[in-house]
């Protein structure tokens, strides 16, 4: 797994049981690991590269690698949202976002049959569910203070999450061992999930990842079996 908060929600402090706990505690699966909250793919891709280690240490039995990585790269800032319009920032966004995303798999399946030959990876990649900005506003603030009416940035969070689902889910129809889990509606939404789930804007809290889980487990497992 390479992951971002929603898989480290507190930098490995156990404030919340994200869904890298849920499915280590809750389901059983042993899982090795790359996650930091706030990574980005572009800088999973051209800095860390924890995903190397991860093929490394997983050992020629791997086969599958989880991924929980978009969000920060979609979403911030949102700023930009309101200065270059909706349309061309989360164009040009998810384009950047794609081509790392090719780029990665192609990576790691490249480094995988190098050191073990096979068959390549199997990559699965989560959507996120729906951000509520009312429980806490942080992942819109710089779109208000760039000018955006609270109105119109209560929303950007739903859309960002709309766009980058469906084309998560163009992607998983068009690459091949690429798969998509959609989260969306668990926690209550749209356009925003149950504030009682939720942690912050962005971040479910214990009660939400334990909803959250159930629903890409049962997802996983279908793959798995196919």
């Amino acid at each position: 797994m390479v992951g971002d908060s929603w898989t480290d929600f507190a930098l490995g402090y156990e404030l919340e049981e994200d869904l890298y706990d849920q499915l280590t505690k809750r389901y059983g699966y042993k899982i090795t690991a790359s996650n930091i909250a706030g990574l980005t793919l572009r800088t999973e891709l051209e800095e860390r590269r924890g995903f190397i280690k991860v093929i490394q240490n997983a050992g020629p039995e791997i086969q599958y690698m989880l991924l929980s990585l978009g969000g920060n790269d979609l979403i911030y800032p949102t700023s930009n949202y309101f200065t270059d319009g909706f349309d061309v920032t989360i164009s040009s966004r998810l384009f950047s976002y794609t081509e790392r995303l090719k780029t990665l798999m192609l990576y790691g399946n490249q480094l995988k049959l190098s050191l073990y030959g096979g068959e390549p990876l199997i990559w699965i990649i989560h959507g996120y569910d729906y951000p509520n900005p009312e429980k806490e506003p942080s992942c819109i603030l710089s779109a208000l203070n760039a000018g955006m009416s609270r109105d119109v940035a209560n929303q950007l969070p739903m859309k960002v999450v709309d766009r980058f689902n469906e084309t998560l889910k163009q992607l998983s129809m068009e690459i091949p061992n690429f798969y998509y889990i959609d989260l969306r509606r668990t926690l209550g939404g749209p356009p925003y999930s149950n504030p009682d789930m939720m942690t912050d804007c962005l971040h479910p809290n214990t009660l939400g990842f334990s909803l959250l889980a159930y629903v890409y487990v049962q997802k996983l497992k279908s793959i798995e079996n196919l």
